[in-house]
Order: C-alpha cells, then sequence, then structure tokens
C-alpha cells in the first residue's frame, strides 16, 4: 500500500500524527479516539514512503496483546508478513531482553543468563529471609520484594536506602535487597526490573552497543506513554538518536498506574524533556454516545494536572447515563440485575459489564447473578467464595461449627504460619488412624512423636478454637466473625498499604457483611456455611457469552455495549486511601473517567445510601465526583433521589473522609457520621439518643478515666494503626472501650487512655 493511500480513512489529526516528519512527537490520544490506528500507519507509513528502513523502527507498549495487535495490523498494511520486515515491535520487557540476549557481557551477565519469574523471586526471598532469621509475617516476601521493585523503578539505588539510618524497617529492606541481588549474580539470573536496568548499564559501558541500539532505535514509537516510570523514561532518553525522533501516545486522562511506579509527568513535562515537540491531540471519539461523553467530559475536568482536550462525537442521539440511588448493596445488585436481563434482547452478555473500584464488591451481584442463573465471569481475579483468604476464614468458621472437619483443619492448622507443616499433618493423620477419629479430634491428644515446637503451636491452635466457641455464645454472628479473623491472626496477615494487603482486608471484612446479612434473615452460622458451600456448587453456566464483573483497573483497554459503574461513594469512589492527597484523589478521578469511557452504548452509575461494614449497617455518602457532573446531563432512576439532595445522605462508612462536601451539586455541611444502629452490637453499646438532626439520633458523649468525652464518629488516631473512627462506645469511665474502623487496620476494639488515642 502507497503511503498516500495509508492516510485514507484518517480524520485530519489522526493524518497529522501519521505524517509528521522528524523531529519529536506527542499524540495525546483520548479515550476512544483510534490510538492503535495512529500508532500502527505511522509505523506502515514510515516504511512506505521510505522514511525509515524497517530495522530502524522500535515500538514499545506495555502488554504482549497490545504488542501483537500493533505488529499484526502494521503487517497487514505493508504486506509484510508477521516480522515486520525487521522493525521491532514488543514490550519494554521483550525490547530490553532483545538487547541483553545480543550483549550479555556489556551487562556483566554471563552468556547464557536464566529468567526468574514471580514464584522463583518468592522463593528466593523467602530463603533470604530465613537465612537472616526473620519474620516472614513481618517482612512477606511479596512485600519486600515490591518495595525493591519500586526503588529500581524509581532510579534510586541501594545505598541510599542504607543512608537512612533513622529507619530500622528500611535498613532491612536494604539488607535484603543486597542477599537478593548476590544471590540472583550467584545463579546467573535477572528478574524483569533488572532487564531495564542492566541495558542501561550496557549503554553505558559499551559504545558500540549503544551506537547499534540507537541505531535500531531511530524511530522510537511508546504506546501509554501516561504510564512509564523514570526508568523506562531514562532507557528512552538513553537510546534516542540525535534526531530525536520519538513518538510518544498516551493520555493523562487514563493515567491510573502511580501505585506501579507510573509517572505522569512524562507526558504533562514532554515538551520540556524534548525540546521542540509537535504535540497532537485526537478528541474525536468513535466509541461513546454524546450523553456519556458530556458525562466523563465533565467529571474529568475537574482535574488540574491535565493537559486538557475535549472529546467530541459525530454520532447523533444516545440514551442518557442513568443514575440510581439504592437503599443497599443488595437492592443495588437487583436495579443492575434488572437492567441486564432487560438489554439481553439488543445486548449480548458479553458486552455488559459491571465495574467497580474493588474486587470486594463483587459479592452481591455474583450471588443475584448466580439466582438468576444469568452467566457472568469475574475478570482478573477470582470469584469471590473462591479467594484464599475467604476460604481461610470460612475454614476457621467450619471447625467452630464443626470440629471434625478434617479438610478445614488441615487448611488452615499452619495459617498464619505456626510451623506446622507436612511432616506434622502426616503425623497427626497417621495418629487419627490409629485412634479411629477424625484428624482434628484425635490431634488434641497430641501425638508424643511430634516435636516440642510442633506440639506448642497445634495447643495454641486449640485454644483459639476453644476459646471462639465461648465467644460464639456471647456475641452476635458479625461482631464474632470479626473477632476470628482477628483472634486467628488472618486479618494480620495483611497488614499494611499495599494494594494487595487492601483488597485482601476488604474481602475478609466483605464475609463478615455476608454473615450479618444472614443473621438478618434468621441464618445461624451453621447455615450461613451450608448456604456457601451450595452457592460454591451451583451450577453455574459458563459461557463466553457471560457479563463480565471487574474492577476499574482491570478494565483499561476493553469497551463494552453497556457499563455499570457500582459503589459510587466516598470511600469507594474516590477510595478512602486516596481521598486526603490531592494527586491520589485527581487518580480516582481519572479512574472513574475509564471506567465511564469503556461504555459505547449505554451507562449507569449506581449507589447505596447504607452498606455493611463489618457486620454494621452503615450510612454512606455520595461520591463527590457526581456532583461534578451537571444535573441536567443524568437520568434519575431513584424514587428516593429528589429527597437526598441537599440532605445529608450521611457519613458513617467509617473509612470515609468527614468535613463539608457537596451532596449532589449542593453544598452541604455534614458534621461528624451519625449512626444507623449496629447489627449484633452488644447490650453495653451506647445508643441513646439526646438530640437529632435532620432526624437522625446522634448518640450521647462518653467519657473515659481522664474525662474526655468521645462518641460515635469522632475521627482518631493512633500510633500504629493511623487514623480511623469510633463506630460504638462500650461502658464508660475506666471500663471504657472503643469500637474504631482504621482505614488501614480494619476494626479494633481499644481503650483509649491505654491506647494513647488522639482525636482528629
Amino acid at each position: 500500500m502507497t503511503a498516500e493511500r495509508l492516510l485514507e480513512g484518517l480524520n485530519p489529526t489522526q493524518r497529522e500524527a501519521v505524517a509528521y516528519g522528524e523531529g519529536p512527537l506527542l499524540v495525546l490520544a483520548g479515550a476512544g479516539s483510534g490510538k492503535t490506528r495512529v500508532l500502527t500507519h505511522r509505523v506502515a507509513h514510515l516504511i512506505g514512503r521510505g522514511a525509515a528502513e524497517p530495522f530502524e523502527i522500535t515500538a514499545v507498549t506495555f502488554t504482549n496483546k497490545a504488542a501483537r495487535e500493533m505488529r499484526e495490523r502494521a503487517a497487514s498494511l505493508i504486506d509484510a508478513g508477521p516480522g515486520l520486515g525487521g522493525a521491532f515491535v514488543g514490550t519494554f520487557h521483550r525490547w530490553a531482553l532483545d538487547i541483553l540476549r545480543r550483549w550479555p557481557e556489556a551487562a556483566g551477565l554471563p552468556r547464557r543468563f536464566s529468567i526468574i519469574d514471580s514464584d522463583d523471586q518468592r522463593g528466593l526471598m523467602v530463603k533470604i529471609l530465613k537465612d537472616e532469621g526473620l519474620d516472614p509475617k513481618e517482612y512477606p516476601a511479596r512485600n519486600v520484594l515490591s518495595r525493591i521493585s519500586g526503588h529500581v523503578n524509581r532510579l534510586e539505588s541501594v545505598k541510599k536506602l542504607e543512608r537512612r539510618t533513622d529507619d530500622i524497617r528500611i535498613q532491612v529492606v536494604a539488607r535484603l535487597w543486597r542477599r537478593y541481588t548476590a544471590r540472583k549474580k550467584e545463579l546467573g539470573a535477572v528478574d524483569f526490573d533488572d532487564m531495564l536496568a542492566l541495558v542501561l548499564k550496557a549503554l553505558s559501558s559499551d559504545q558500540a552497543v549503544a551506537a547499534s541500539v540507537k541505531r535500531r532505535a531511530r524511530w522510537l514509537l511508546v504506546d501509554e506513554f501516561q504510564d512509564t516510570n523514570k526508568l523506562q523514561m531514562k532507557l528512552l532518553n538513553t537510546v534516542l538518536s540525535e534526531t530525536g525522533n520519538i513518538t510518544a501516545v498516551g493520555d493523562e486522562d487514563q493515567s491510573i498506574y502511580r501505585w506501579r511506579g507510573a509517572e505522569m509527568d512524562n507526558i504533562l513535562d514532554f515538551e520540556h524533556s524534548f525540546p521542540g515537540a509537535h504535540v497532537v491531540a485526537l478528541e474525536r471519539n468513535y466509541r461513546s454516545t454524546a450523553p456519556i461523553l458530556r458525562v466523563s467530559g465533565a467529571l474529568i475536568a475537574s482535574n488540574t494536572r491535565r493537559r486538557g482536550k475535549k472529546l467530541f462525537t459525530e454520532k447523533d442521539g444516545g440514551e442518557p447515563v442513568h443514575l440510581f440511588i439504592a437503599p443497599g448493596e443488595r437492592e443495588e445488585a437487583r436495579w443492575v440485575c434488572d437492567r441486564i436481563e432487560a438489554l439481553q434482547t439488543s445486548h449480548p452478555l458479553g458486552e455488559m459489564a459491571v465495574l467497580m473500584r474493588t474486587n470486594a464488591q463483587t459479592r452481591p451481584f455474583e450471588e443475584e447473578l448466580t439466582r438468576r442463573q444469568v452467566p457472568y465471569r469475574v475478570v482478573g481475579g477470582l470469584r469471590f467464595w473462591q479467594r484464599a483468604e475467604v476460604k481461610d476464614a470460612l475454614a476457621y468458621l467450619r471447625l467452630v461449627v464443626r470440629p471434625e472437619d478434617a479438610l478445614a483443619f488441615e487448611r488452615v492448622v499452619n495459617v498464619p504460619a505456626r510451623g506446622i507443616g507436612a511432616v506434622t499433618i502426616d503425623a497427626l493423620r497417621s495418629h487419627a488412624e490409629a485412634v479411629g477419629r477424625p484428624v482434628p479430634i484425635a490431634a488434641r491428644d497430641t501425638p508424643e512423636t511430634l516435636t516440642p515446637r510442633a506440639q506448642v503451636a497445634l495447643g495454641r491452635f486449640f485454644e483459639i478454637l476453644d476459646e471462639a466457641e465461648t465467644q460464639r455464645e456471647t456475641m452476635a454472628p458479625a461482631d464474632f466473625v470479626g473477632w476470628l479473623l482477628e483472634a486467628s491472626g488472618l486479618l494480620g496477615l495483611y497488614d499494611g498499604e499495599e494494594e494487595e494487603k487492601v483488597v485482601r482486608r476488604e474481602n475478609l471484612r466483605q464475609l463478615a457483611t455476608a454473615v450479618a446479612e444472614a443473621s438478618l434473615q434468621g441464618q445461624d452460622l451453621e447455615a450461613f456455611l451450608d448456604g456457601v458451600a451450595l452457592f460454591e456448587d451451583s451450577d453455574q453456566k459458563t459461557s463466553a457469552d457471560a457479563v463480565s464483573l471487574m474492577t476499574l483497573h482491570s478494565a483499561k483497554g476493553l469497551e463494552f455495549d453497556a457499563v455499570f459503574v457500582a459503589g459510587c461513594e466516598d470511600g469507594l469512589l474516590p477510595h478512602a486511601n486516596s481521598q486526603k492527597d490531592a494527586e491520589g484523589l485527581e487518580e480516582e478521578r481519572r479512574l472513574a473517567y475509564v471506567g465511564m469511557t469503556r461504555a459505547r452504548h449505554r451507562l449507569a452509575l449506581t449507589a447505596a445510601r447504607e452498606r455493611f461494614l463489618f457486620g454494621q449497617r452503615l450510612t454512606t455518602r455520595p461520591s463527590r465526583f457526581l456532583a461534578e457532573i451537571p444535573a441536567d446531563s443524568l437520568q434519575d432512576d431513584s424514587d428516593a433521589f429528589s429527597q437526598i439532595v441537599g440532605q445529608s445522605w450521611g457519613l458513617e462508612a467509617a473509612a470515609m473522609v468527614q468535613g463539608p462536601q457537596r451532596s449532589f451539586g449542593r453544598q452541604t455541611g455534614l458534621g461528624r457520621p451519625q449512626s444507623t444502629g449496629s447489627v449484633g452490637a452488644g447490650p453495653s453499646q451506647s445508643r441513646s439518643p439526646q438530640r437529632s438532626v435532620r432526624g437522625r439520633p446522634i448518640a450521647a458523649t462518653v467519657e473515659d478515666a481522664d474525662g474526655k468525652g468521645w462518641r460515635p464518629g469522632d475521627r482518631v488516631s493512633h500510633q500504629r494503626f493511623g487514623s480511623g473512627v469510633v463506630l460504638s462506645c462500650q461502658g464508660r469511665g475506666p471500663g471504657l472501650k472503643l469500637v474504631i474502623y482504621f482505614d488501614r487496620a480494619g476494626r479494633k476494639t481499644l481503650v483509649p487512655t491505654i491506647a494513647k488515642l488522639e482525636k482528629g
């Protein structure tokens, strides 16, 4: 195909980007504006017009899927075959690996070095932690590796960490980093972060290597430029030839990976990094209808850190964006599923998606879709009841209800790790067979063949189960689950700020919520466990044509006919972990924008006025993002929505931020959160109303031993657990205990004077 023919069918701005000559070029590609089309046509056009030999072209992206699509489409345009005439099109890591395989000595590697994957990395780190005598619960291998990866991608050296003598944990990480690096060198192995860093080393140590790599990257194209980190940016600058022919394609409004190290400044400061750069904005959207673009555009316009663009479509009409405010999460799921069933006549199920901020939100949707026998798939994760931490918690509950449950016993007797390994389990099985009793029962008569360490660990495990029997008799089901998660150490396994730990904690809290809901329906713990077992074994249809349930992060790069963005409440979207951080809040807004712009024809935003949180039904607050959307751009499908506007759709969910907020376009001063009641609260819990605001009771203030007053809704801070909110007060004076939900540590019961709690 000739160069002129390659420009046919492109709109004016696409054509401008594809045909641009030498020098740095930034293509600001709005959602659905055809960025892959521009990239592939530019590669083909460079070859077709004779500006570049194929081997002079290097195009990098972030996923194998994106690289494969780019390579195949570019090759089909110029009939070049799958090899694309020698041009490189692949991921950053594939590019780096090709360089290292060709010149390993320049990077200080053996000729036949190996690549270790994430499982290999964890295995290495576990061994190092053992050799160092460190507690794997205090320094989990996965978290240590994540910390090291972050430092590498931010171009921070181990020497920098070692200079941080003020923090012992950082010193420990630095020591582990040294050991990990040395061990990889002994093995002649590299991990994924090493690949990029070692390419930089090779380029700086060998001029011939640098010249060859630069020649192959005379025309350098980078996809998803907003997701590049400091290490990748340095690599791009290093290999860029004197001509400066870099084409960067990206969208700062879709930068949602700051937690992975992505530096949005790379795209915001492009002209500073590459003087004389030409900028082309792709603003025509080919995916979504005008109402969807109007709503998403109004939302993202509130961000300050953006270059600015306004998407438009030439499509006429389009269904309004729907808004539904449900009384609770169950009703929210039912409304969404009603809409899905209604749309089945005009849209395949595979073209519908429910998007949410966290994986923990999938449970009510999974259960409602299963009840209706509507096929679904959880994208990027397991179904709720199949998640490891949930199955661990269920195993503990099964042992409390059925002490003879051998499968549950073997699953959790060493979770968290207690030093009860496979050898001990085999010994217990043999002992149980000899005495003719189930393993958990026989194990209480500890065999003398066990090591002293195993005997002590087993004794402590049964102490937890014995105390659980007592607690179960005196506590409401949801409160008991909360206690068991703490006492067993399951929640403690996931202390920390890492994304994976936050997700797993939220899943465990959802389990407590499920138990609370079951108790309201008259189910005891045994009936609840039976119901879960039946749900897991339900005849869920499996089909390619299935509704997708996924997080907003997982939805990046996808599109659907109909999209439901669920949980539009402060604390969920934006997430509680990001609300006090200006940059984090803007990224949450970008995340919501990404979700909205996945929709082609239909978009609905949903929220719940109340949610169960760790066994308590708490009132929520509407997402501040909803207030940023013009009211006339939304179709209200909520019977109660008009009564909510201007009222204190309160704040009580513990992770929510306190203070004046707009409530769907109207400014309201929201004071402290007001309780709507606690599922299974103990008899000593204070609920006596003092007065009311807009019909909601305010709990009385209770004084502690020092005369300091406390009441539900007070924000508090703790030296270890961080910030949180008081859910309830139990007792008074020296006996006062506060039930507190901490943003990062979950639910805790503390004596305020002993815990040295501070208000605010």
